[in-house]
């Protein structure tokens, strides 16, 4: 099976591990939740890439993030994708931050400039936690009108993951751009 790639916005471990605690629930019946490891928000799929490609695009990463300034962002609302009463993806969205749309299309105009082409669908920055309901009962709304998550972060990197999707967790760190010329 062919790797695929992606880059992304990492979360906090500490902030991981308080989404699985306050979202995952036996009562919500979804297929699959997704690994507290793998928690992000995508910038960028990539997809297939050859060395050359990941090479080139590792980088221009470097050079082009460590001019981007770090923010911060905070939770929003819980919502679905797919049928409203069995979705396909159930996730946790983000307030709008201009400077992640502004981060977002800076690594697309560098995976363009690499040759990829880039989704024409308007950005939704969201964190999958869970995919394919499975519940005897519809999916609604209220079933998650109690949770949540009022948290800020900041955001000082962009991360280059590869999909390994026979592990646990899935998505591997091949590459870490930092913000504002910040070592990590």
């Amino acid at each position: 099976m062919q790797s695929h790639y992606f880059l992304a916005v990492p979360l906090p471990i500490e902030l991981k591990k308080e989404i699985k605690r306050t979202i995952e629930d036996e009562t919500l019946s979804f297929k699959r939740w997704v690994h507290e490891e793998d928690y992000h928000i995508t910038l960028v799929f990539l997809g297939a890439c050859t060395e050359e490609q990941l090479e080139k695009i590792q980088r221009k990463c470097s050079i082009e993030l460590a001019k981007s300034e770090s923010f911060s962002l905070e939770f929003s609302t819980l919502g679905t994708y797919g049928k409203k009463e069995e979705p396909r993806i159930f996730w946790l969205g983000v307030k709008d931050q201009p400077l992640l749309h502004v981060l977002r299309k800076k690594v697309s105009a560098i995976c363009e400039e690499v040759g990829f082409k880039q989704e024409k669908r308007p950005f939704s920055p969201h964190i999958t936690v869970a995919r394919k309901w499975v519940g005897v009962e519809r999916y609604q709304e209220e079933f998650v009108k109690d949770i949540k998550l009022n948290k800020k972060w900041k955001v000082d990197k962009v991360i280059l993951y590869k999909s390994v999707l026979s592990e646990e967790p899935k998505y591997k760190e091949i590459g870490v751009f930092s913000l504002n010329g910040i070592e990590q």
